[in-house]
């Protein structure tokens, strides 16, 4: 049985080969794939010891990070192949975690009315030339002072999640009091009848959303 010649090449040269798209190429991404995995190793010890998820677990969501970065290496303006693996292979190694560790989901409505205000605040910047107070802003996106209020209480936690397990203890916990949420004048389509469409709407959602994961999920069979 013959050896195989890419063994004798350093990984510098192997990812020479890859940039320079000489030779078979799908044979020098898998050896590359197989010496890479050691990336994901020092990238787990060293940023997420201390996750509470198993090694195993985040190899994997780690591995599809490394193979992203192999077969997209074009896509990498210009930087260091380790620096490009190591930033994807972060990546989904948080995406995993935050994607398992989220307690509530955030209703999507809630989402809506976050960027309504976000960017009402930045059009008023732009037409008075300083930031708006609350009365200024609840009466932009005319929603009551009281409103707005409990929907600020509850943006800290709209998307945080923390990569540790000893801090994720004491993540903030999505909660708003939807009665609260008025609009300040009269409106044909106030929010508060536009909020408990969207729940009811987002509720139907949900079962398409289930039914659409499911046809991408292994037959039992």
């Amino acid at each position: 049985m013959m050896d195989d010649p890419l063994q004798d090449l350093s990984f510098d040269e192997l990812l020479q080969l890859l940039t320079d798209e000489r030779g078979n190429l799908e044979t020098v991404r898998e050896e590359i794939l197989q010496r890479g995995t050691s990336i994901i190793q020092d990238i787990i010890e060293t940023s997420f010891a201390a996750s509470g998820f198993e090694t195993e677990d985040l190899f994997r969501s780690g591995y599809l990070g490394l193979m992203n970065a192999v077969y997209n290496f074009d896509l990498s303006h210009g930087k260091e192949f380790r620096e490009y693996a190591e930033n994807l292979i972060k990546g989904e190694i948080r995406h995993h975690i935050r994607d398992q560790a989220k307690r509530v989901t955030i209703p999507k409505w809630m989402k809506d009315l976050n960027r309504l205000i976000e960017v009402t605040e930045a059009e008023l910047l732009r037409e008075t030339g300083k930031l708006p107070s609350l009365s200024e802003l609840a009466e932009a996106v005319n929603i009551t002072e009281d409103g707005l209020a409990e929907v600020f209480k509850a943006r800290e936690a709209l998307s945080y999640v923390s990569l540790s397990a000893a801090q994720r203890e004491n993540d903030p916990v999505f909660e708003i009091d939807i009665s609260k949420i008025h609009s300040k004048q009269s409106a044909v389509f106030p929010v508060e009848y536009r909020i408990r469409l969207a729940s009811a709407l987002e509720k139907l959602a949900d079962l398409q959303q289930l039914l659409l994961h499911n046809l991408f999920l292994p037959s039992s069979e």
